[in-house]
């Protein structure tokens, strides 16, 4: 008995451990109104506006994307949003690797890996209207990195159940 107990703990504790989701993620899914979308490689790869095969070796291992936005209205609400999640992401173990902060926007590329030696990435965002993370199952061949201005939004707007018309 006790090593079928021992047996079932250690099965939980390396599938529990090797699944990196982020709980501020999972959290930020279940309590906000704002956007959740998830999307795919393969409606990654009709964003490539330009056919830019580098873009398609960029996310060859990536399976998806996690997108979910805060329902917090207004900049100072939104500032707020963004400095909670990011900081209940980096609570988490999540390590910053890189960071953009310019006028247009702020985000803060984090990741995490498991003891296994996989990585997992969360980016916790600030745009003009929108705060948020983005959690990446799978991984990007940096390689390709330019190829990322091959990235047309415009499209997942179109793509979108909603049309996404509060984007603007």
């Amino acid at each position: 008995m006790k090593k079928v107990i021992l047996v079932l703990v250690s099965v939980f504790l390396i599938t529990g451990l090797s699944f990196g989701q982020s709980k501020t993620v999972s959290q930020l899914e279940e309590t906000t109104k704002g956007y959740k979308l998830y999307l795919y490689q393969s409606l990654i790869r009709v964003m490539n506006t330009d056919k830019n095969p580098d873009f398609n070796m960029l996310i060859r291992d990536l399976d998806h994307l996690k997108v979910v936005t805060s329902d917090a209205e207004g900049p100072l609400a939104l500032k707020e949003a963004f400095t909670s999640l990011d900081k209940s992401v980096k609570a988490e173990g999540f390590e910053v690797i890189m960071s953009v902060d310019n006028k247009e926007y702020k985000c803060h590329l984090m990741e995490k890996t498991s003891w296994r030696g996989g990585s997992t990435y969360v980016a916790s965002f600030l745009t003009d209207g929108y705060a948020g993370v983005l959690e990446m199952k799978g991984s990007l061949d940096l390689k390709y990195i330019n190829a990322l201005k091959s990235l047309d939004i415009e499209k997942l707007k179109e793509l979108s159940p909603d049309g996404l018309d509060n984007w603007d």
